[in-house]
């Protein structure tokens, strides 16, 4: 499907509550892809691990370098509500990364947000690298990631994932999502295992994802009713 088709097919189809991961290799465009579906909630947070990545910047989105609390973000949502028309509600969460306690502040923001979306409900939470967000060594999140990814569907949470390789990842990030995206890969061992959690044949998956071209994604959906549909976003500021 072209893009505009696309976006129209998976509206419907992604329903508040379920989750999406994004897997590819580094420079595959994983932040476009998702930017070009985030616009398709109202309601968006979004966490940036690296500091100020460009990438993610180019989305649009508007920056809280700290978590307000519930009770402030609730007040930014009627102030959003009210004008006319009501604006959506999308927020890039962590300050620019400059110095060591910038460092501090970003993990703060991050977890204090987390919490604050399971909270709140009805937020679709974009995680852009996964595995630094999660890692022990890093800022260890997983366990608040987990929580949001297993008990926050009837909350209405939607949250998205974007990662490498499953291996660098907790397990709920790969069977919780009802809708999985994937750039191309040789990689066998993650071939087999997408094939698996989402219910496919891995000849099938093999397949789809050996005729990719560049910057273009295989999305497959865990009902195997659903069709196997590959498509390419548009360039960001497009």
């Amino acid at each position: 499907m072209d893009w505009d088709t696309f976006r129209e097919w998976f509206k419907p189809r992604w329903r508040q509550g379920e989750h999406l991961s994004i897997l590819a290799p580094t420079g595959a465009g994983k932040t476009t892809f998702a930017g070009g579906l985030l616009d398709l909630r109202r309601y968006v947070l979004a966490a940036d691990p690296k500091g100020g990545d460009e990438t993610l910047g180019a989305l649009g989105l508007e920056t809280l370098a700290d978590w307000p609390g519930v009770r402030e973000m609730d007040r930014l949502l009627e102030h959003h509500e009210r004008h006319d028309p009501p604006l959506p509600t999308r927020f890039r969460m962590g300050p620019v990364v400059q110095i060591e306690k910038d460092l501090v502040r970003m993990k703060r923001a991050i977890s204090e947000s987390l919490d604050g979306a399971w909270q709140m409900g009805g937020w679709t939470y974009y995680i852009d690298e996964l595995q630094v967000v999660a890692d022990r060594r890093l800022l260890n999140l997983s366990a608040k990631v987990d929580k949001l990814l297993v008990s926050a569907r009837s909350k209405g949470v939607s949250v998205v994932t974007a990662f490498q390789q499953p291996k660098w990842v907790t397990s709920a990030s790969l069977t919780q999502p009802t809708w999985l995206a994937v750039g191309y890969t040789r990689d066998t061992d993650t071939v087999n295992r997408l094939a698996e959690l989402m219910g496919r044949p891995k000849a099938e998956i093999r397949g789809a994802l050996k005729g990719l071209d560049r910057y273009c994604w295989l999305v497959v959906g865990r009902d195997p009713r659903e069709p196997l549909v590959v498509t390419k976003p548009h360039k960001l500021g497009r």
